[in-house]
């Protein structure tokens, strides 16, 4: 019996605890947990009847393990069973009883709680550590902080004014915290280990902090919160113990980060840190508040590290190159989201908070179309329906155009106010400029972002430049584009990613024109393409914005317009384009764009191809051929309606309409066939005089005529 009480003690006393001298099988033993005073018995023990195994643990560490005494042969079946049940009415045991307590706690701490008073501002804790109560209150000259789990009050701490502390005896403190600020509008919520700590990264920023009290705490508090508030960015708030063994404030708050995906800050003393300062309060002290602000906007992406954690000493041990920490999975009840309505910028065109593509063939002015719409944002101006804009800022990601010399005339000829617009790049840290890195810049965007206030829109052109791996993957482009999207929803700002139009797809549905991974355009909640519209008329806007994708409204109409070059008055001899809008136009994109110009077609010989086969047709057919006729063909020889249509202008086949009601079409006939009236005429005013529409590209004209198509 000695033996077995002897191996049960040294077992627990391997694990960190001071056990009972003598232990009792059968009996449930507390006794003070890891590094804890007398009067903290978090610690527990149960050894089996049998005295050939048990069970123990620390309830403030969550630890729980089992201990078996050495035998001269293995367990059987039926003694392997025994200590499995011994093992799990052990553990019930120890639950029920630290349930049991803690709902007694939980009393006496409302009780006292009730019996307090607000804390005054000139309490001994509160003035050494130049903080305000916050909501604190004072008990026999104690301040004293409730631990909650949402309204509910389970513990308190209470520090005396030299700074001792101690929690209510045992009281509940997993998954508890203390709240300081509020979450309504809030643009993210930090966590921190202490009153003090939280208290300054409150009163330096203005977030809301959730106090967690220790550092093995850290990460139950990150996962309730995250679990309340699925879409609210989080900064853990570390405290840096470098001199402790392991640096547990550290680890703790890496750890908890990496489980949530929220971002770390880390306090920074400089090269003259002063002796026992580890958490933010000491930094606001030796550096000044306004030092701890920038450090907690500043705070970065965590990173795991393959090392022990007694490796770990200083922030200069938890750096890249490190491998990923465990993930986790958070389920939220669908009974616990509020639905909310979609936040429009510009209604059914650009939503807050979400993500959009504006793609389009190389000329159609999608940059100048971008800007255009940066333009309304910042002077909350008008959009091409008439609806006002509300006013807000601005970000433009651009890793094509020089800001000097294109971008910002452009802004200027679209009236944009110029306060209100902010170009993003990154640094070196010593003020050089480098080009941006998604990779590693976003956090620090996002903190940019929350310092500037009002970020309505943000422009990134080209998008592609937002993907380091291989755009045309979807796994990749996923990955990639997925904190863009994340950008977005957490400054609640539209987002609008500028990319072209591959090669050789007109005639497709316009969305899956889309250069590269179809991820592009399956993350943008909406996407917009721009063409020219070779077919409009004479004094119309030869360009076209249609709407081909929605997710969250209307997925079709557009709008004309037309890019116009001006010189800027302010500033003799720099010349820009900007946006002048036409009318609106019904349709879906696809029917939109039937009559947009593919550039793309004659790169890809698609053009002159057309041309050679429908010469050959119309010689084939006589001279002459009826439209419907000529596009089904065309279509099953692979070239779209509008690819025959140019081929018809290059050739200058003459076009007639035959018949009347349901049995009028229209003919088409080669010049020298003679089957149909050949009209020509040298301009496009002749034309109109002859009631006819002139045919081909609009431009000047030279000694040959041009055919004018009947109207």
């Amino acid at each position: 019996m000695m033996n077995s009480n002897f191996e049960f003690r040294e077992a627990i006393s391997a694990a960190g605890m001071i056990p009972p001298d003598i232990i009792e099988p059968g009996k449930l033993h507390r006794f003070p947990g890891i590094g804890k005073k007398q009067s903290n018995v978090s610690g527990w023990c149960k050894m089996f009847d049998d005295r050939m195994g048990g069970a123990f643990g620390d309830w403030s560490q969550d630890l729980s393990c089992n201990w078996q005494a050495e035998r001269s042969a293995p367990l059987t079946p039926a003694q392997r069973d025994t200590f499995n049940r011994q093992t799990i009415e052990s553990r019930a045991a120890a639950q029920a009883e630290r349930e049991a307590a803690q709902s007694i706690a939980a009393t006496k701490a409302a009780e006292i709680w009730d019996a307090s008073r607000p804390a005054p501002v000139d309490h001994p804790y509160l003035t050494r550590k130049g903080i305000a109560a916050h909501g604190a209150r004072v008990h026999n000259s104690a301040l004293v902080i409730p631990l909650r789990e949402g309204k509910a009050l389970h513990s308190l701490q209470f520090i005396s004014g030299d700074g001792e502390k101690r929690f209510l005896s045992n009281g509940r403190v997993k998954d508890c915290y203390t709240s300081i600020g509020t979450t309504k509008d809030a643009t993210a919520i930090c966590i921190a280990e202490g009153f003090a700590t939280g208290a300054t990264i409150h009163e330096a920023t203005g977030l809301p902090v959730a106090i967690a009290f220790n550092a093995g705490n850290l990460e139950a508090v990150a996962l309730s919160i995250r679990a309340k508030l699925p879409n609210m960015p989080i900064i853990v708030c570390a405290d840096d113990d470098a001199g402790t063994a392991g640096n547990p404030g550290l680890s703790k708050a890496t750890a908890a980060g990496l489980a949530v995906g929220a971002r770390l800050a880390i306090p920074n003393f400089g090269e003259s840190r002063p002796e026992g300062a580890t958490d933010f309060n000491d930094m606001a002290v030796h550096c000044g508040v306004k030092a701890v602000k920038q450090a907690i906007h500043g705070a970065t992406v965590p990173v795991n590290t393959n090392c022990q954690p007694s490796e770990i000493e200083s922030p200069s041990d938890v750096m890249p190159m490190c491998t990923p920490h465990h993930r986790t999975v958070i389920l939220v009840g669908a009974n616990e989201i509020q639905p909310e309505p979609i936040h429009w910028l510009w209604p059914d065109w650009l939503a807050a908070g979400k993500f959009h593509i504006l793609g389009g063939a190389p000329g159609t002015g999608k940059t100048t179309l971008a800007i255009a719409l940066a333009a309304t944002v910042s002077s909350g101006g008008r959009w091409p329906d008439g609806s006002k804009a509300s006013a807000g800022n601005v970000l433009i990601w651009s890793g094509e155009d020089d800001p000097a010399n294109t971008l910002v005339p452009r802004l200027i000829n679209s009236g944009a106010k110029l306060e209100r617009i902010q170009f993003v790049t990154g640094t070196d840290g010593t003020g050089g400029k480098l080009p941006f890195d998604p990779a590693t810049d976003m956090a620090h965007l996002h903190d940019g972002a929350i310092a500037l206030g009002n970020v309505k829109l943000l422009i990134v052109d080209p998008v592609v430049s937002a993907v380091a791996g291989d755009s045309h993957k979807n796994g990749e482009t996923r990955r990639a584009l997925q904190p863009l999207v994340d950008l977005g929803a957490a400054l609640n700002c539209a987002v609008l990613g500028i990319t072209h139009f591959s090669k050789g797809t007109a005639g497709r549905d316009p969305t899956e024109r889309i250069t590269g991974s179809l991820a592009f355009a399956a993350l943008a909640r909406v996407v917009m393409v721009a063409a020219r519209n070779t077919q409009a008329d004479e004094g119309r806007p030869s360009r076209i914005l249609a709407r081909s994708k929605s997710n969250i409204g209307p997925d079709d109409g557009g709008f004309e317009y037309d890019l116009q070059q001006s010189e800027l008055v302010s500033y003799p001899g720099v010349f820009a384009s900007h946006v002048v809008w036409g009318n609106a136009i019904d349709g879906s994109a696809r029917e939109i764009l039937a009559s947009a110009d593919s550039s793309e077609d004659a790169e890809s010989g698609q053009l002159s191809d057309s041309v050679q086969w429908l010469n050959a047709l119309l010689v084939e057919e006589g001279g002459q051929l009826d439209k419907r006729t000529i596009v089904k063909l065309a279509r099953e020889n692979g070239f779209s309606e509008r690819t025959v249509q140019r081929a018809r202008n290059q050739l200058g086949v003459i076009v007639a309409m035959t018949g009347f009601g349901k049995n009028k079409t229209s003919v088409w006939s080669m010049p020298e066939s003679g089957t149909a009236p050949a009209i020509y005429a040298k301009n496009s005013q002749s034309c109109q005089q002859k009631g006819l529409a002139r045919m081909g590209k609009s431009g000047t004209y030279g000694e040959r005529d041009q055919p004018c198509e009947v109207l």
